[in-house]
């Protein structure tokens, strides 16, 4: 039994959520359902800080999982007197009706937790709730429950076809199972046979075989997180939205999907491969989780590029020479807008430097949950050299973004060995995601990137200096620094492309062209491609729209000199993205050569190009490597597209 008649409460005065929180945590303790009050406690309230647990009718459903959990148990508890404030999906709720749920973090997968999905199921039944709201005791609110004979009707066969849909909240309880019962329940209303996958604490559920999937009208996919394996839906017409959505909307979003889907699903890649997560591999967990790390990053990286873009653009309506607002001269400006511009600047700079730490931070993530993002986070921080930058260190060799993604895995699977292999006093418990697994995984951290990664990321430095002083003539030249420059996009190789080819520049030996060219087609032409392909090619379900957004902030990157923009793309398709930047940069920096293009300066935003000698020959030549690599991005992505699809009927 999940719960006890002292643990239904009716009939109660209490005033706020605190007050619930605090009397339930006394007798879950008392009862020796859990360790520690306040670490539950404080699971509750990271739980509430997440997503509304207000439903509507009254109801509330708390829940938190924890370690200090020691079995799966419920309370119910019903007030004379609504609590008004309680943040719920619908905004007229109040909350009269609560079911506390505490889940071990370690019955992920077991029968009690099965017993939870099902309460969850049965709060989104109204007759069920009445019946408890006017239950007399502890009794009638148990037959009203009926958790043990609750069972899942099998959904008939409708003439108006098949819906499919994917359920996903954070904690894998409540949200994940009462979505899927509202979808289902509105799909029966509707005429529609529906088949809904739950990805919860129980892992992948329900998941529709590979039949249904080719007969399906269309997928809801309902999440609030990353979901798994998802390539099992491409080329099925879809619509994404919160977990939360279909509690409140499930026949709109049935509409929708039908009628006015968002295209066809498409997987992150074209090499993911279809597997079960029971089968799943090394290869598949370790794409999944750098998967999540981009997505997490493309947020900052976007936000980065318009708030670096914003004040170097705006620098110029106020007579400011084109990227010279990042002058310290102008921080205290006697005109405050111009002050404003400087600042902002400073603050997009802010920004990109925290795009490495996110990247590894939610890599790690992925693999070991929350205990491995501070030693992910930190790793990331030592790739892209805030270290040094914070310390004023100079001409240090960082890791990049490769760096990153390595100290991301790194952090992951060695937290998750500690958390898995450590076993303390359950009085001490707390020691080990507190202290000891940050103090050992940051400590491995910082020594793999000063003993390992460092000196890899200087060695590149070293060969390319070495290469491209020993290359022969002015095309070999040309090559090696656009192809160097183009090919980590910011990252160590491209600084020390733009190093060598400044040393060169400053004794007039050879321009910078090639650099330049290596620096701003890789975010010019990806950004192309997501432009052209909106509104010339039109090939669907080549870019999702979180790529497509991507795409706008890294033209515009590409247009005041940054390469950064283009790094989402390249991890999600490097093996695409990455050798059409380097040939199209190439093509660019030999016709440049064979125009006699110049550049003697380090200026690659557009407000550099008076100073060109060469001009119109240089505009052509970026003009054709940007074109080269727009085009080549839709039709290799396309082709790839297709040829999966076609394999899969």
């Amino acid at each position: 039994m999940l719960t006890s008649y002292d643990l239904i409460m009716l009939d109660q005065n209490y005033q706020t959520k605190e007050d619930i929180f605090d009397v339930v945590a006394k007798k879950f303790f008392n009862k020796g359902i859990i360790q520690d009050e306040a670490t539950f406690k404080t699971a509750l309230y990271q739980r509430e800080a997440e997503n509304a647990t207000g439903l509507e009718n009254g109801v509330a459903i708390p829940h938190a999982k924890s370690n200090t959990i020691k079995k799966p148990t419920f309370a119910v508890i019903r007030l004379n007197h609504p609590i008004n404030d309680w943040q719920s999906l619908s905004p007229e709720n109040q909350v009269d009706l609560i079911f506390l749920l505490a889940i071990p973090e370690e019955k992920a997968g077991s029968y009690h937790l099965e017993l939870l999905s099902q309460l969850s199921r049965i709060l989104m039944k109204k007759e069920s709730i009445n019946n408890i709201k006017q239950a007399g005791n502890p009794e009638e609110v148990l037959e009203a429950l009926n958790i043990e004979e609750e069972t899942k009707e099998t959904t008939q066969t409708n003439n108006q076809g098949l819906i499919l849909g994917v359920t996903a909240c954070a904690t894998g309880i409540a949200h994940t199972y009462m979505a899927a019962e509202a979808l289902e329940t509105a799909a029966e209303e509707m005429g529609y046979e529906i088949l809904v996958e739950k990805q919860g604490a129980n892992g992948i559920e329900d998941r529709p075989s590979e039949a249904d999937v080719k007969r399906a009208k269309g997928v809801i996919i309902a999440t609030d997180i990353e979901l798994q394996n998802m390539s099992h839906y491409d080329g099925v017409p879809y619509i994404k939205t919160k977990v939360a959505e279909p509690i409140k909307n499930a026949q709109s979003l049935i509409n929708q999907v039908v009628n006015q889907p968002f295209g066809e699903h498409l997987s992150n890649t074209t090499s993911e491969k279809n597997v079960d997560s029971e089968k799943n591999t090394i290869g598949s967990e370790m794409y999944q989780a750098l998967m999540s790390g981009i997505s997490y990053m493309i947020p900052i990286v976007v936000g980065a590029g318009l708030m670096t873009a914003i004040p170097q653009i705006g620098g110029l309506f106020f007579g400011i020479e084109g990227g010279a607002i990042e002058n310290a001269v102008y921080a205290n400006s006697s005109n405050s807008v111009i002050s404003f511009l400087y600042y902002l600047n400073l603050f997009g700079g802010f920004i990109f430097s925290l795009m490495y730490p996110v990247l590894s931070a939610f890599i790690a993530n992925a693999i070991a949950g929350k205990v491995g993002m501070t030693a992910g986070f930190i790793g990331g921080g030592l790739a892209g050299g805030m270290m040094y930058s914070l310390n004023g260190i100079e001409d240090h060799a960082a890791s990049g973004f490769l760096g990153a993604i390595a100290l991301g895995y790194v952090s992951g699977y060695f937290c998750r060995f500690l958390n898995n292999k450590i076993k303390l006093p359950k009085n001490i418990q707390s020691l080990k995601p507190m202290l000891i697994i940050p103090l050992l995984s940051i400590l491995l951290v910082y020594l793999m990137n000063l003993y390992i990664f460092e000196p890899v990321g200087d060695g590149l430095n070293n060969v390319l200096f070495d290469l491209i002083s020993q290359s022969s003539g002015i095309y070999a030249v040309a090559i090696v620094v656009a192809m160097a420059t183009a090919f980590d996009m910011g990252g160590p190789v491209n600084k020390a492309a733009f190093a060598v080819t400044m040393a060169l520049a400053a004794n007039h030996s050879f321009p910078m062209t090639a650099n330049i060219l290596g620096c701003i087609i890789p975010p010019l032409g990806i950004g192309m491609a997501v432009i052209l392909n909106q509104y010339i090619f039109k090939k669907k379900n080549i870019y999702d729209e979180t790529l497509e957004a991507a795409g706008y902030t890294s033209f515009i990157s590409g247009i005041i000199g940054i390469s950064e923009g283009a790094i989402p793309f390249a991890l999600k398709n490097p093996l695409i993205t990455i050798p059409l930047n380097l040939v199209g940069s190439a093509i660019a920096a030999i016709l440049a050569t064979i125009f006699r293009v110049e550049i003697w300066f380090p200026i690659p935003q557009f407000w550099g190009w008076p100073l060109i000698e060469g001009l119109v020959p240089y505009l052509v030549s970026l003009l054709v490597g940007v074109l080269f690599v727009a085009i080549g991005n839709i039709f290799i992505r396309d082709y790839l597209t297709n040829k999966r699809r076609s394999s899969r009927y």
